[in-house]
């Protein structure tokens, strides 16, 4: 299952594999918004780091970043890969206790993540839980407007188990006492992404030899290509909150 999910969903923008371009530009352009929005006195939690890239870009700016996941495969790839003092990965489980309190944690980052599990608003409570007065939750999940549903309102993707949401997300976020600072998109990337899809199907081609994988070239049209706005965020695929604890 793990390999499958690799494969179908899963990737790494700074890998160099000549795949997936758009959707390393779509993981990219979150990461590269909650570098250019974490402060270099943050303690920062990534939660659900998979094999790291994006933790360890964080860790170029933060004061201390920890990387979790629940997949010791991804983990090992993790700490192989990046190697800095200010940076550690450990294995979390989401659906059991998240116990951080020996890191001080003063920014989380979780992108994607939620959905993966049956309940994403206990998961985010627990993420209000982990924080302090004023620290600060840069999340995002699919949008539900754009995700494959089932007749039972089951998302088609079997690796989701839960839909999440907009208007459920938001009053669930002012329960807990979050402030919403921002809410974002990116929709353009998401447009490139089903024109050029179009253009394969249409001309029975794969495009993908056409495209720069070096990471300089990734970080480049990330920026340029995918950054979250607030732009038509309803195209989006998926939703991104800025949040600040009150």
């Amino acid at each position: 299952m793990i390999e499958d999910y690799i494969n179908n969903e899963f990737c790494n923008p700074f890998d160099e594999n000549p795949q997936k371009f758009f959707m390393k530009l779509e993981h990219c352009g979150r990461y590269l918004y909650a570098l250019d929005n974490i402060l270099e006195k943050d303690i920062v939690a990534d939660i659900s780091c998979a094999t790291g890239y994006g933790s360890d870009l964080l860790a170029q700016k933060a004061k201390f970043v920890l990387g979790t996941d629940i997949n010791e495969k991804y983990l090992q790839i993790a700490r192989k890969n990046y190697k800095r003092n200010n940076l550690k990965f450990i294995k979390a489980d989401l659906n059991e206790n998240l116990n951080l309190s020996e890191y001080n944690i003063t920014t989380i980052v979780s992108f994607e993540t939620i959905e993966h599990t049956p309940n994403p608003f206990a998961v985010v409570q627990k993420f209000y839980n982990i924080l302090p007065v004023g620290g600060r939750l840069i999340l995002s999940f699919p949008n539900s407007q754009n995700e494959m549903i089932d007749e039972n309102g089951k998302s088609m993707d079997p690796y989701h188990l839960s839909v999440i949401k907009f208007d459920d997300m938001i009053k669930h976020l002012e329960k807990l006492g979050f402030k919403i600072n921002r809410i974002l998109g990116q929709s353009f990337i998401n447009q490139l992404i089903a024109q050029m899809l179009k253009i394969e199907e249409d001309l029975s081609v794969n495009l993908e030899n056409l495209y720069n994988y070096s990471q300089s070239n990734i970080l480049y049209q990330s920026k340029l290509l995918a950054y979250p706005n607030d732009v038509d965020i309803e195209k989006s695929y998926s939703i991104i909150f800025d949040l600040i604890k009150k």
